[in-house]
Parts: C-alpha cells; structure tokens; sequence
C-alpha cells in the first residue's frame, strides 16, 4: 500500500525587514525538531522515497533536514507552486510530480493549506480516527501519515486515502513533553 505524508515546515525565523516572506529560515529549535522527526521517521519506517518541498528557504531547509542522517537520501523535488498553493493546487502538484515507482510520497508546504489538506484527507474516511482530531492544530513539524489505495499517483483523490498516524514534536522531541 501506498502512503502519503504530509509536513508542516518546523519552526520559522519572523521575516526579516526588507527580506521575503519565502527567505524566512528555520530558528535553531526548528532545525533541531526538523532532525528529531527524521530521526523519529527513521526508527518508524516512515521515511519517504521521494519529497516534494515548497521551494520557501524554512520548508526546504525542513525536507533535508527530515532526511539528515538516512541511507540513502530520497530525492527531494522543490516546486514553486507548493508555496502558495490551496490544499486542490497540492494534490495537482502531487499528481504531476509524484513518480509511480515511488511508494511513500511526503510533501513539505505551510499552513493553513498543509493543515486544511490534512483535514480534507482525513475527512474523507468513513469512519475519522480519534488522530484526525489531532488536525485541528497543525503545528510546526506535524507529520499526518496516510495509507493510499489509489495504484497510481496521477489518479489519486482524497477518497483514496486513510488517516494512519499523526506525529507531533512531543512525539519525538523530550523538550516538548
């Protein structure tokens, strides 16, 4: 079975005066919660075998981080559109960009849409999960794990999915506890 991940971005810098929003990086806590989830992936076998990233500095900086210290690295496909894309603009990224071979497909972006996706995605279950609960509040460096039924990813639609696990920094991180 396929699956599909989808991340908020770990913490974010404030924008500084005169620079882009999509310049923000990650502060150093963000950085180290970004490598605590890979590293939590890791043991869990969840680790994707392709990323697509929001092409903003915190997001993409989250994408390598996530995979810092994993043999091999996935590839990681940073897409502009990711950016400021509503959840429907995700999943036609996801669409084009998915590669078939690929089993597990995580997609870096920002909220809200990151997190309305995630909603949207958990609510086409038949029966939500007590974890899709956990949706309402998509904070930095939240992983939504998904099962896919769909067999091919130019096909997939959000009633092919099945909320499996949501994963959030006081999962993996002992300074949230």
């Amino acid at each position: 079975m396929r699956r599909i991940s989808l991340v908020r971005h770990a913490e974010a810098a404030h924008t500084a005066a005169g620079s882009l929003d999509r310049h923000r990086t990650l502060t150093e806590d963000g950085r180290a919660t970004a490598r605590a989830l890979g590293e939590f992936l890791d043991r869990e076998n969840l680790l994707p075998d392709l990323i697509l990233s929001s092409d903003a500095v915190r997001a993409t900086d989250t994408a390598h981080l996530l995979q810092s210290g994993a043999e091999p690295f996935c590839p990681i496909v940073v897409l502009e559109g990711l950016y400021a894309a509503d959840p429907h603009q995700i999943l036609r990224l996801l669409c084009e960009h998915a590669d078939e071979p690929s089993q597990h497909v995580m997609i870096v972006g920002h909220n809200p849409s990151i997190g309305a996706l995630a909603q949207e995605l958990a609510g086409g279950e038949t029966a939500p999960s007590p974890a899709s609960g956990s949706l309402r509040h998509f904070e930095p460096a939240t992983c939504a794990v998904f099962a896919v039924s769909s067999q091919e990813w130019e096909s997939f639609h959000p009633s092919h999915a099945e909320l499996r696990r949501v994963i959030k920094p006081q999962d993996y991180c002992s300074d949230h506890s």
